[in-house]
């Protein structure tokens, strides 16, 4: 499950796929957006750590694969979900393990957002950090994304500074002022780099 904004970018970026689809964080919550229902598909599985709607296994990947096949997924799609782990490089590598050689991985996570507990809330992640945390990907279509529907900010090696550039200022008063970000997701893809024999 996901956000409006999300799913405008799975819509655009997401490859041609012949294989499974796996969501990482897929409970309805009555107020997400419904992947599933939007990317038909032959085989798409949802994992989450409850039960309920949109849910087919219940396990926590920071734990293990929770049963699913190794190097199975032509997609996994994890959208704010690893905020919420508190061993984030634990998740990656079970990530990583699921996804098949070629392979892709969308990934989306918050970078500036207020604290969100479900069940807690630990970490936001850069977009270095997400390819710090996944380096058998290569990733392409990094965007910044705000609470706008449609509004996303490319991510580049030249535009480093893309989500200061969208920073507002706030006149405190007796010539003092403030600094704000609005709120950032950074969404990126990754294809898993195949293993050469």
């Amino acid at each position: 499950m996901g956000d409006q904004n999300q799913l405008l970018y799975l819509q655009k970026f997401s490859p041609p796929l012949v294989g499974a689809i796996l969501e990482i964080g897929s409970k309805d919550y009555g107020s997400t957006v419904p992947f599933r229902k939007h990317l038909r598909h032959t085989e798409y599985v949802g994992l989450d750590m409850a039960a309920g709607n949109g849910v087919d296994v219940v396990g926590d990947l920071s734990k293990g694969l929770c049963g699913l096949p190794e190097e199975y997924y032509s997609l996994v799609i994890c959208c704010s979900v690893l905020e919420h782990v508190q061993q984030p490089w634990e998740m990656a590598a079970n990530i990583a393990r699921l996804t098949k050689p070629g392979g892709f991985l969308y990934m989306s996570v918050p970078w500036v957002w207020r604290y969100h507990a479900y069940p807690d809330d630990f970490f936001r992640f850069s977009w270095r950090g997400i390819e710090t945390l996944f380096p058998g990907f290569s990733w392409s279509d990094k965007y910044y994304s705000t609470t706008v529907t449609g509004e996303f900010i490319e991510i580049s090696e030249k535009s480093r500074d893309a989500d200061n550039r969208m920073a507002e200022l706030l006149d405190l008063g007796d010539g003092r002022s403030r600094k704000y970000l609005p709120y950032f997701m950074v969404n990126m893809m990754g294809a898993k780099t195949p293993v050469l024999p």
